[in-house]
């Protein structure tokens, strides 16, 4: 999709390769202790959206919490990688940056660009939450509070594939925190707020509903995005989308490029599940299924004689993986995963990716017109894909 800015790098090349299904996990994280809050900041009934003062109360609230990220990073004359920091990461190219004003001659100048971008605290010890496309291949990073203070930031985990990144700063006091709710719980028509720093411009607060759930932008093969026409812009990147209650629901991480009034947010039940593992292992291991999947089409189904409508149709067994393995075939088709039911082939890498690595999990199929139930154990997925 030529028109989406969003920025993940090169290693999702992979995802490309047979359309392999992977998952994550990693080590220790049932013994990880929560980095966040879930109790709401306001009281659900304390004023309306429309013609009330709940907006104002929760930004009043909550923006004490809001960060601004600054990230720099050195490249040399000649290369200048506007998209750092991008898409909702603002670029600076200042000139003074480009040359060392020492009067000596330098003939390997490199000059400093720096990225801005958003984030929020979800713990009062300083972890703080971003998009990874805002602090990726950075020098160093700086972490600005509404406060005034300014603290470095240390990169604890990133995750390119999601997006996600989480940052730690040594704050003398205990911060304010955004307690996290459910994206699950989100509906289209539902109010919802954006806090950030769009062209530099710190603690914005726009206004708008969810426009959608579930929407891909082709990025990757588990898309999930939250759909909004709260107004975000260059800057946005990183900070919270929040629902009424007070609650992050979401990460503000992509826009249409053309698409006024376009927003698009990493829901925050994913960013939870992937939390423990920056923490503990500073990065998200994956697993994988190993099957390349289509949806059922007419044309397919009536040249295949499919007995169902809806499902994953397997369209090739990756050699030695755990579909291959447990017997999975071409042109099976999964209804069910672990219990889920299975109606598209957008949904199975859904649910994969929330197993873990090494677990058993129960596949219900169809092959010629038969009801088959198979269980497959989950593997690591091989380094020489994902490179």
């Amino acid at each position: 999709m030529k028109n989406v800015r969003i920025w993940i790098k090169g290693g999702l090349l992979f995802v490309a390769i047979l359309a392999a299904v992977f998952v994550m996990t990693g080590s220790g994280i049932a013994s990880v202790e929560k980095l966040w809050t879930e109790k709401s900041a306001v009281a659900q009934s304390e004023n309306s959206p429309v013609g009330g003062t709940l907006f104002r109360n929760l930004a009043e609230k909550l923006s004490p919490a809001v960060v601004n990220v600054r990230s720099m990073k050195k490249i040399a004359p000649g290369y200048g990688d506007f998209r750092f920091g991008s898409p909702f990461g603002m670029p600076h190219r200042s000139p003074s940056h480009m040359r060392p004003h020492d009067g000596k001659s330098h003939g390997s100048d490199k000059f400093r660009q720096r990225g801005e971008g958003s984030g929020f605290i979800i713990h009062e010890d300083g972890f703080i939450l971003t998009n990874a496309h805002v602090v990726e291949g950075s020098d160093s990073v700086q972490i600005a509070l509404s406060s005034g203070g300014l603290f470095k930031g240390k990169l604890i985990g990133m995750d390119r594939v999601a997006d996600l990144a989480l940052i730690k700063i040594d704050a003398p006091t205990p911060l304010p925190v955004l307690p996290l709710g459910r994206s699950a719980d989100m509906k289209p028509g539902d109010w919802v707020m954006a806090i950030g720093s769009p062209f530099g411009l710190d603690l914005t607060v726009t206004v708008g509903i969810v426009s959608a759930k579930g929407r891909s932008l082709g990025a990757t093969p588990y898309d999930d995005f939250i759909q909004t026409d709260t107004p975000i812009n260059p800057g946005n990147s990183g900070g919270p989308l929040i629902n009424t209650q007070g609650e992050v629901v979401g990460i503000n991480t992509a826009m249409l490029q053309m698409g006024q009034g376009l927003g698009f947010s990493l829901p925050i039940d994913l960013a939870k599940k992937l939390v423990p593992q920056l923490k503990a292992d500073g990065k998200v291991t994956r697993s994988w299924l190993g099957v390349s999947v289509q949806d059922i089409t007419l044309a397919n189904k009536e040249s295949l004689s499919l007995t169902v409508d809806q499902g994953s149709l397997v369209r090739e067994v990756v050699a030695d993986s755990p579909a291959y393995k447990a017997g999975l075939k071409k042109n099976d088709v999964i209804v069910e995963f672990d219990g889920h039911s299975i109606n598209s082939s957008r949904k199975l890498p859904k649910e994969v990716v929330y197993a873990p690595a090494g677990e058993k999990v129960s596949l219900k199929l169809v092959r010629g017109g038969e009801t088959l139930t198979m269980d497959v154990i989950l593997e690591p997925f091989p380094e020489q894909i994902m490179s």
